[in-house]
């Protein structure tokens, strides 16, 4: 009987090793919005009044506010003062204007009288003074002046209601004239220059 051949050995083939795959990359977590805050809620409640603190009043410092006024009044007393005589020449150059030729339609006896005032405001210039109850012809004979005398006698006769014409209206204002240069020229340029700043005029 023959002897049965042994089967040769055949190793076995090894199976294909296959890499593992790849382990997946760890996912990054996208960070998480940060929740905005929630808007405020307007409170309706009155927000509380501050404390009141007590105050006391300064002291008010009347000795001041009683120099403050006087000095005020001295002021305006001065400034009307020298308003008043810095405006006094104006008046007296009006008045003599006036009463030399009114600037309307007068009477004959105002304007006889207007006459014997601006020979008085000579007199008075000249430092001659009406005395109380002196009539006009004790002063013309006092005085001791001609056209004070025509003045005088004129004006008595339009007080008693004799009629005056236009030849003594005429006489009476060159009269007066007269008295009111004559009686001015008897002082010196001080007095003369000093008269322009005294009211009354007579």
């Amino acid at each position: 009987r023959p002897t049965p051949r042994p089967t040769p050995y055949t190793p076995p083939t090894p199976a294909p090793v296959t890499p593992p795959p790849p382990a997946p990359a760890p996912a990054i977590a996208a960070p998480t919005p940060r929740a905005s805050p929630p808007p405020p809620i307007a409170s309706t409640a009155q927000p509380a009044a501050p404390a009141a603190i007590e105050t006391r009043p300064e002291p008010r410092d009347l000795g001041g506010s009683l120099l403050h006024w006087l000095a005020v009044l001295v002021a305006f007393g001065v400034i009307y003062q020298v308003v008043s005589l810095s405006l006094r020449p104006l008046r007296r150059a009006i008045t003599l204007r006036h009463l030399r030729s009114p600037f309307w339609a007068e009477t004959v006896d105002q304007r006889v009288s207007n006459s014997w005032q601006l020979a008085l405001v000579g007199l008075r210039d000249g430092g001659w003074r009406v005395r109380a109850s002196e009539t006009p012809t004790e002063l013309a004979r006092r005085v001791g002046d001609a056209d004070l005398e025509r003045c005088a006698t004129i004006l008595e006769r339009a007080r008693y209601g004799i009629q005056i014409d236009a030849d003594d209206l005429t006489t009476m204002g060159a009269a007066a004239d007269g008295v009111y240069d004559a009686a001015r020229a008897r002082v010196s340029p001080t007095a003369r220059a000093t008269a322009w700043l005294r009211w009354p005029l007579v």
